[in-house]
């Protein structure tokens, strides 16, 4: 039996600064949808009488706000703080530009990918989406023609049809995950694509990629989660190999160029 928890020795809530308070407060009615993206919150005097606090605290708890990217403040006759739609490819930039500086290797985003995408597709399996059906088979057909006259192009079908995997799972947690990493994958499939552009041998390489993603799609389709599932982990451990036999082994990504200089890469493919 367990002895009560004296009063002194509990554990006390962390106490907030007001402008935290009133920040929580607004980004509360921003969540639950109360105010949406467009509304304009209400003018200051409003806002200090309602919470009964001075203009300075406000002002603080309004560029928390802002610094979350959830309000923009316009000055003048006409400005005021207004709710905006939360951007997505700003929380991606920042997260490769956080991954970059940590030294982030692409070994390490291929096994992101590894953790992430397999179970998507056994997700979406069971989902049964004929929505996510026409969007992959549409994917995989604009695919097959860009491997022959626009590589490039290819290339962000490549990092797409991943995505839309993800997109579609019903799983909104993996899918944001994805997000954060999908303009790295991007990049990397262009930047490889772009180097053994003229490669015979890789044509075929690119064909049996299709050829995997008409498979796994075949598998979803069928409701064969646990087989789709292993399929794309084999698939992606596959690619990996391939893709990452091209660099250097600590080649580390870079968000904001192509891979240059000391990253140069390290193996040719065989004409």
């Amino acid at each position: 039996m367990t002895s009560p928890v004296k009063k002194s020795s509990a554990i006390k809530p962390k106490q907030m600064k007001a402008a935290e308070f009133i920040a929580s407060q607004l980004r509360q009615q921003i969540v639950i949808g109360k105010l949406k993206p467009g509304d304009k919150l209400h003018p200051e005097n409003v806002l200090q009488t309602e919470f009964e606090i001075s203009r300075p605290t406000l002002r603080e708890a309004l560029r928390i706000l802002e610094s979350e990217s959830l309000i923009t403040i316009s000055r003048g006759k006409y400005g005021g703080a207004r709710v905006i739609s939360i951007d997505l490819n700003a929380a991606t930039r920042q997260v490769g530009v956080y991954l970059q500086i940590k030294g982030t290797t692409l070994h390490d985003i291929w096994l992101a990918r590894t953790v992430i995408e397999p179970p998507a597709a056994g997700l979406l399996a069971s989902i049964k989406s004929p929505i996510a059906w026409t969007e992959l088979q549409n994917n995989i057909d604009a695919a097959r023609e860009a491997a022959q006259n626009n590589l490039l192009k290819y290339a962000d079908l490549s990092a797409e049809f991943s995505f839309l995997i993800t997109k579609h799972c019903g799983n909104q947690t993996l899918h944001l995950l994805a997000s954060l990493i999908s303009e790295i994958i991007r990049k990397q499939h262009e930047h490889v694509t772009a180097s053994t552009i003229s490669k015979a041998s890789v044509h075929q390489l690119r064909l049996e990629s299709i050829r995997s993603r008409e498979k796994v799609l075949s598998m979803m389709r069928k409701g064969k989660a646990v087989a789709a599932e292993q399929f794309w982990r084999l698939h992606l451990d596959h690619m990996c190999d391939l893709v990452l036999s091209q660099y250097k082994p600590s080649m580390t990504i870079d968000v904001l160029n192509a891979p240059v200089g000391s990253q140069k890469l390290k193996y040719k493919i065989k004409k």
